[in-house]
């Protein structure tokens, strides 16, 4: 059978909370489904057609948006397509709907690879991986990438999974961050600079509930524990609750909780929280705000992940 996001990969693994299944789908190399006991935490989206929601796929080279689809190199103006005409912007990178391919898979692990061929507005050759790994507490995301090109390539990934819980809201979900900084974006969601999110709006170290507050930012400067790992947190009104983890190479989270997810004219608010585990900040070609620079044959890789307490 086939669909817009092509191949779904199953995968399963019998742990100490339980049986842990995921999807992975071709397109994208996206998480489209991850499960505990048969209980969905996952926003699928629609297999049938390319959703606006972007859920689960890989962002690279670069993650968010890219101002006016353009950045400079060696003294030119590089352009790459406008995927958000209303806001004339570049969106997610150019892996978006590209269809991956298998490198190895085993029941409870899968790795799936994409080459970011030079183009114009990309001039750079860059063999990408998503590896998506069921381990005893939930689900392990690592990213790599390799530069062939003879000049070192500029470069950004990040994540892009929607969360929820089976009989909850989404709008009833508690989220909470201990970030300390946030992106301050302008009407077209470009960075223009930075604040404390202690004392603001945004201060989300004592959580909130999704439905009480629209979010569509980035947040920086990420506190970590004793291995490295930044938290954010998502918990069910019943004490169920999802810890999505990051490593020191993610150095950014951008959280979205829009209140339309899916929505007809006329039906009722649905709530959607994505949590989002990013290298760098949106616009980052531009800004240089965390952005890489892939030197020709060094590899990089970035981990993120899914705990689960049920």
């Amino acid at each position: 059978m086939h669909s817009a996001s092509g191949q779904q990969f199953s995968l399963t693994l019998h742990s100490e909370i339980g049986e842990i299944a995921a999807v992975i789908s071709e397109v994208g190399g996206a998480l489209r489904s991850l499960k505990v006991n048969g209980h969905e935490f996952c926003e699928p989206g629609n297999s049938e057609s390319i959703s606006p929601f972007c859920e689960g796929i890989v962002m690279a080279p670069w993650p968010n948006r890219l101002d006016g689809g353009t950045w400079q190199y060696e003294g030119r103006t590089l352009e790459v397509p406008i995927t958000i005409h209303s806001q004339k912007n570049a969106n997610h990178g150019l892996l978006v709907s590209y269809p991956y391919r298998v490198l190895n898979q085993t029941p409870s692990k899968v790795t799936l690879e994409a080459a970011i061929t030079p183009t114009l507005g990309y001039p750079f050759l860059v063999e990408t991986t998503v590896t998506y790994e069921l381990i005893s507490t939930g689900i392990k995301v690592t990213h790599t990438a390799i530069n062939h090109s003879k000049d070192a390539a500029p470069y950004a990934v990040g994540g892009h999974p929607y969360f929820r819980f089976s009989g909850v809201d989404t709008g009833d979900v508690f989220l909470r961050s201990d970030a300390e900084t946030i992106l301050i974006l302008d009407e077209r969601q470009i960075p223009v600079g930075t604040m404390p999110t202690a004392n603001s709006d945004f201060d989300l170290r004592s959580g909130i509930r999704v439905s009480d507050q629209f979010i569509d930012n980035d947040f920086t400067d990420l506190p970590r524990d004793s291995s490295g790992l930044a938290h954010t947190y998502l918990t069910a009104p019943d004490g169920r609750s999802i810890d999505i983890w990051q490593d020191e190479n993610l150095k950014h989270i951008v959280i979205f909780t829009p209140d339309f997810y899916f929505q007809n004219l006329g039906d009722p608010k649905k709530y959607a929280v994505a949590v989002e585990p990013q290298t760098a900040a949106a616009n980052a070609f531009n800004s240089g705000d965390d952005l890489l620079w892939l030197e020709t044959g060094r590899p990089f890789a970035a981990t993120w992940g899914v705990s689960f307490t049920l």
